[in-house]
């Protein structure tokens, strides 16, 4: 970030050319698919999700959640990337915080909450610039916290699946969402860890075609975590 009386970077200088959007039900900024997630699926709320009990009601509703994250193509706006060093995505995510302590369900998200926000942050004794960047082009800011909301609540969702005392049980659905969103790079971390606690054939079968590079499915990060996903579960004398 520039300091006072140093020529701002192109970071601070960018415009992302994000226009605001409207959808027809309402002052709502984030897309119908997260607004109608069941609770607490729609608070990213880890104390909440960890507690809760995994019935047949449960998981079905769980299954249903990933499904929708992976399945409704307004989940996956391009977002404008910012040009180098990068650091905008962690003001983004600051910003996201800030949201989601101030309307903390996805049906609450709306456009005048947001612009509450703003007035606060533009309050505020001393921002930074790349704060200030926020501030002018919140719209930018909110359109990345749709994939981050669709990878938060993936996430959760395997790490609650995986709370089980045998996740395998799940192994006949678990394993190819889990697979998808690996590929897809939603909850991909977790969707790993869910893959190697299953220790089914499916399982295994599923992080040999994830660990594939270069030219497999799965980007280089997410392929090397599957292979060390094998290695750990299924590596010679230590097999689960």
């Amino acid at each position: 970030m520039s300091e006072s009386g140093t020529e701002p970077n192109a970071e601070e200088m960018w415009d992302p050319q994000v226009a605001r959007w409207r959808y027809p039900e309402g002052d709502y900024v984030l897309p119908r698919a997260l607004r109608s997630l069941p609770q607490p699926w729609d608070e990213c709320d880890w104390s909440r999700i960890a507690e809760l009990p995994r019935t047949d009601e449960r998981l079905a509703e769980a299954r249903r959640v990933v499904t929708v994250l992976l399945e409704d193509p307004e989940l996956a706006p391009h977002v404008p990337r910012p040009p180098s060093p990068g650091l905008l995505w962690h003001v983004w995510e600051e910003f996201h915080q800030a949201v989601g302590k101030d309307m903390p369900r996805t049906s609450l998200v709306t456009w005048s909450g947001v612009d509450e926000l703003v007035r606060a942050w533009r309050g505020r004794p001393q921002l930074y610039p790349l704060q200030r960047h926020v501030v002018r082009h919140v719209e930018a800011a909110m359109l990345a916290m749709i994939p981050s909301l669709r990878d938060d609540i993936a996430d959760s969702v395997f790490r609650w699946l995986a709370l089980d005392p045998d996740p395998g049980r799940f192994a006949d659905w678990a394993v190819g969402l889990a697979e998808c969103c690996v590929i897809e790079d939603i909850g991909a971390d977790s969707a790993i860890e869910l893959l190697g606690a299953t220790g089914s054939p499916e399982a295994r079968a599923a992080l040999e075609r994830l660990s594939v590079k270069p030219g497999g499915p799965a980007s280089w990060e997410n392929a090397e975590a599957a292979q060390s996903m094998l290695f750990d579960r299924w590596s010679e004398g230590t097999s689960h």
